[in-house]
């Protein structure tokens, strides 16, 4: 490479000098041997050029940091060619290197998951409570782990498997008992209705349409009543269809009826709430 020009001796400061010294040196040069008042230099146009590079590097601060960082760069002592890196390479890792950190990431994990009682472990981890938890806990990619990985594949997600049930006790059993709904939480559906007035402010009908089917997929996904409530008084709200409100309550263990009668007393709270929008059917 070759050597940078020394721009600090065409200026006649030092390397060390600030910014009102090299330029007042700039000047004093440039009205010396600029062409039209140095009529007696015959390289006047040439010193003029000089010092002008010289200046349009020292007079900028981060030009200035990259030449005085290529002035105090060793030389090199063997040529490169030019589309070679100035940075050495990183040492080659091994293959053996790789094969244990593959091992370490993944491999373990996986064996991990596999071993009696780390399944229930990690579903008592999870959040959501004791069902949520399975639940989630089957949604995930250790399910597909230790699926794949053994043959029987997974239980119920406790500590100790129980026994294997023959498939005609399972068809025999009688349906369990309608499940009791909880009582409706007033908070919740005053929650609800604000909610549906913010988004019709903020976004129109076309938000709270999409708000509508986000509130759906998560109410299906969570399971829990006070999440089918909120949804519900949603679409009340905002005058939808409650077909599906109600198809989520019979999946929580309770009759058509009794999920019918659970909107109704829904749409009561919700003529009941002063802040009850005006554009629902309620």
């Amino acid at each position: 490479m070759a050597a940078a020009p020394d721009y600090y001796a065409m200026l006649g400061v030092t390397p060390d000098a600030d910014q009102a010294v090299i330029r007042a040196a700039w000047k004093a040069l440039l009205r010396k041997y600029h062409p039209d008042t140095a009529q007696g230099v015959p390289d006047a146009a040439d010193r003029t050029r000089a010092v002008n590079a010289a200046w349009a590097v020292l007079g900028n601060n981060n030009r200035r940091i990259a030449y005085d960082l290529q002035r105090a760069a060793p030389p090199d002592d063997e040529p490169r060619p030019g589309w070679a890196s100035p940075y050495p390479m990183p040492p080659r890792r091994g293959a053996g290197t790789t094969l244990a950190l593959i091992l370490a990431f993944v491999g373990l994990p996986a064996v991990a998951i596999t071993l009696p009682g780390v399944p229930g472990q990690v579903a008592a981890m999870l959040p959501g409570g004791d069902g949520g938890s399975a639940a989630s806990f089957t949604r995930s990619s250790f399910h597909q782990v230790r699926r794949l990985l053994t043959p029987a594949g997974f239980g119920t997600g406790s500590a100790a498997a129980g026994p294997v049930i023959p498939a005609s006790t399972l068809t025999s059993t009688t349906p369990p008992a309608p499940a009791a709904a909880p009582q409706i939480d007033r908070a919740t559906i005053r929650l609800a209705g604000r909610q549906y007035s913010r988004v019709v402010r903020r976004d129109g009908r076309p938000g709270v349409a999409a708000f509508s089917r986000a509130c759906a997929q998560r109410a299906a996904r969570l399971v829990r009543w006070e999440s089918n409530d909120f949804c519900a008084a949603f679409d009340i709200s905002a005058g939808h269809d409650t077909t599906a409100s109600t198809a989520r309550y019979v999946r929580l263990g309770i009759p058509a009826t009794a999920a019918t009668a659970r909107l109704g007393q829904i749409r009561v709270q919700l003529r009941r709430t002063p802040s009850s929008p005006k554009g629902g059917n309620l």
